[in-house]
């Protein structure tokens, strides 16, 4: 074994070109414009795409925008959060829809100086992390201009070819940088299953086909301003306009159905745009002042119309109209000094004034010759202002270890008000105060091995499309909205070992970690039940201790709302788990202009179920998920090519009526790309090569699951075409 570690070491030191700031020991390793000299790289994602380590951050980054099962947690308040982050030139990008990773592709690879990888606590930057931090250094003085230009194909499998581009100008002149951009954006999506459907003796009795068609279009107009000013100041300013829908048809086929097919037909329509800045000076005795702002609005309408029948029998049998407007203004401002020769201290606060108003109508009717009449509605109308005061000190205690700690106090309150025909039928008003602290320690054992400790209290984004009713279209079913939610807590320990081998030939990095959360957000039950006498009672556990008969659960499925349940707070639940993440060059077999990334995460997460009071899993949450990146730059041709394969464990959801276990399936994306006349790139991309999205067993029960009296079973098992992306960039 040792042999062979030496034999790594000794090839990848003449291919290795990443260089460790000794003053940071083992913290910071630099990747300067020689590294990527004959690699494929055109932009700034490209050369972070290349980087050990970086892609992983880029596919999280990803996952966490989607949202769904991919998405870890529910996002953070404020612009004070820790973990993976990619910074520029040691600055967040003023912006959360205009973010990062929207720039990323549109800056110019002759514009970038360096890339730093930055271990752990570090001083001096925007965050405090205690993971890794992406800090990508941008050339001074560079007076050339370039235009970056991108075309995209996209084939799927059994359907159409569909073009995308964008064109990125930028460049600086003296004092002055700049970005401006246009992108066309048109991501179809399509998707088909088959289900099966068996009673409650598992007998079959219908199948189901279901095709989607979704066309996905946009365009973005997307600007990055920065100027430095001769004392030092610096102001940078970002804009965005994102006008984009969907377009979409759905086609489900029931063999039992009397008038078949059932034809689903949305539309929804997205206008969003950005301003966000920052602005930076020194203030002499009164330290480093930093500013940053964010103005930003939201308005989407969607319209659903559902048909039966084909024909002259086809008749339009409901609608769903959603009409949603949010906005978003956020301001924060430091004061950050040197104290004691090897401390820092900031004390800022932060302001977030928050809108959301939505509404939603659901008409339907039975058959062509009756009118649409409204069966479900809800308008919801909410503010939410947020303030929070905060401290942050850094503490360099030697060479090797560095401190970091925080206290954050929030103070906000949320108004949601509920309409019907314009008159104010409830009203909610609640106030919150949180204190968050925050302990970031990180000792370098050597200049290879490192320590990094944390405990972080968070309290997490409310969600408020929770607040408002909704039709899921997965589940077939309504989902009712509760103003009463209040935002989750938790109590963050860590402690991550990382070691690095010599010459950046690799690192291996393990982190176990503890969550407690308090009023944790799930499905919760808001049936009113009631005894024998009629009379009403508190919660499921008295009514079922009743061992109720027949005419009991027929009263209390035919009074009011029914069986209900609707997304509120339980009092406690956790989490805990470990990550392995491993980077290596292979260089060990002959290879070392390859990488290879494995990461694997193992995390539980336990609630009591509020339905059958059990201990188990969170809603869509896999215990298992591993995530392959394999790149391998031939650099005599400039020709790279590799794949990424992510994959995780099965998962449940729960209701108060269904249980449905699903299998997820692996995804697999391969690529291939060749630098063309040094500034111009081809690339060729595959993804869903197994065609197979997963399946899933959804069982419905007639009432309550806790009755286990099962209505139907649905085997349901999920497609999708294969996808085939060709694109060329290029700058001049």
């Amino acid at each position: 074994m040792s042999a062979l570690l030496i034999s790594c070491s000794i090839i990848m030191t003449d291919y290795s070109k990443a260089q460790e700031d000794s003053s940071s020991g083992s913290t910071v390793v630099a990747y300067g414009r020689d590294y990527f000299e004959n690699l494929t790289t055109v932009t700034l994602l490209d050369m972070l795409q290349a980087v050990p380590g970086v892609p992983d951050i880029l596919n999280k980054n990803r996952q966490q925008r989607r949202g769904g099962p991919g998405a870890s947690n529910r996002g953070e308040r404020g612009f004070g959060a820790g973990g993976d982050q990619i910074l520029i030139d040691g600055k967040r990008l003023a912006g959360k829809s205009n973010n990062i990773d929207d720039t990323l592709g549109r800056i110019s690879a002759e514009q970038v100086e360096r890339i730093e990888l930055i271990r752990g606590a570090a001083a001096g930057l925007d965050v405090q992390s205690q993971g890794l931090v992406v800090n990508v250094i941008m050339r001074e003085g560079h007076s050339t201009s370039t235009t970056f230009v991108q075309i995209n194909g996209e084939y799927s499998g059994g359907h159409y070819f569909t073009p995308e581009f964008l064109i990125s100008h930028s460049g600086a002149k003296g004092n002055f940088e700049y970005i401006l951009s246009y992108e066309h954006q048109n991501n179809d999506f399509f998707f088909d299953a088959v289900e099966t459907f068996f009673d409650a003796d598992d007998n079959e009795f219908a199948v189901r086909t279901v095709n989607g068609d979704f066309d996905r279009f946009g365009n973005n107009f997307n600007t990055n301003l920065g100027y430095q000013f001769d004392d030092g100041s610096r102001l940078r300013l970002n804009g965005l306009y994102e006008p984009n829908g969907v377009n979409g048809e759905e086609t489900r086929d029931k063999s039992s159905d009397a008038l078949r097919p059932i034809f689903w037909d949305s539309d929804r329509d997205v206008n969003r745009w950005e301003i966000g800045g920052d602005y930076e000076r020194n203030m002499g005795f009164l330290g480093n002042l930093k500013t940053l702002f964010v103005v930003n609005e939201t308005k989407t309408d969607v319209t659903v119309n559902r048909f039966r029948g084909s024909g002259d029998e086809r008749f339009e049998y409901t609608r769903d109209i959603t009409d949603e407007d949010r906005s978003e203004k956020i301001l924060r401002g430091s004061l950050s000094k040197s104290i004691f020769g090897d401390q820092t201290l900031e004390i800022g606060g932060e302001g977030a004034f928050n809108t959301y108003d939505k509404s939603y109508d659901n008409f339907d009717r039975d058959d062509a010759d009756s009118e649409l009449i409204i069966d479900n509605t809800d308008d919801v109308r909410i503010k939410e202002n947020r303030f929070e005061v905060f401290a942050n000190h850094s503490y360099n205690i030697s060479s090797n270890m560095q401190l970091q700690s925080s206290l954050i106090t929030e103070f906000s309150k949320i108004v949601a008000d509920t309409y019907q025909d314009t008159t104010i039928i409830d009203t909610r008003n609640t106030s919150f105060t949180y204190l968050k602290p925050r302990v970031n320690f990180r000792y370098d054992i050597t200049n290879q091995d490192q320590l990094r400790l944390l405990v972080e209290k968070k309290v997490s984004q409310l969600d408020f499309n929770n607040f408002v009713t909704r039709f899921d279209q997965q589940a077939q079913i309504f989902r009712f909205g509760n103003t009463q939610i209040r935002p989750e807590q938790t109590w963050d320990f860590s402690a991550t070992f990382e070691h690095r081998l010599p010459n950046d030939t690799g690192s291996f990095e393990i982190e176990a970690f503890y969550r407690k959360y308090t009023d944790h957000i799930s499905t919760v039950d808001f049936t009113q039940y009631y005894d024998f006498n009629l009379n009403p009672i508190d919660g499921s556990d008295a009514f079922f201790a009743l061992n109720p008969d027949q005419a009991l659960r027929d009263f209390v499925d035919d009074n009011g709302e029914s069986y209900s349940a609707k997304q509120g707070n339980i009092p406690t639940a956790k989490a805990y788990g470990a990550k392995i993440r491993t980077n290596l060059r292979l260089g060990f077999i002959g290879v070392p202009s390859a990488t290879l990334s494995v990461n694997y995460t193992f995390e539980r997460r336990r609630a009591i179920d509020q339905f059958t009071l059990q201990e188990r899993n969170f809603d869509r949450h896999s215990n298992h998920q591993v995530d392959v990146n394999f790149r391998h730059d031939v650099t005599q041709y400039q020709l790279a090519y590799g794949l990424e394969f992510t994959a995780r464990s099965d998962f449940q959801r729960y209701f108060i009526d269904f249980f449905w276990p699903n299998q997820p399936a692996a995804n697999i994306k391969i690529f291939a790309e060749k630098t063309l006349f040094r500034d111009y790139k081809i690339r060729f991309e595959g993804e869903g090569l197994n065609g197979d999205r997963g399946a899933s067993n959804y069982s419905i029960y007639n009432d309550h699951i806790r009755f286990n009296d099962l209505r139907e079973r649905q085997l349901r098992k999920n497609t999708r075409p294969i996808e085939l992306r060709i694109s060329i960039q290029g700058t001049f």
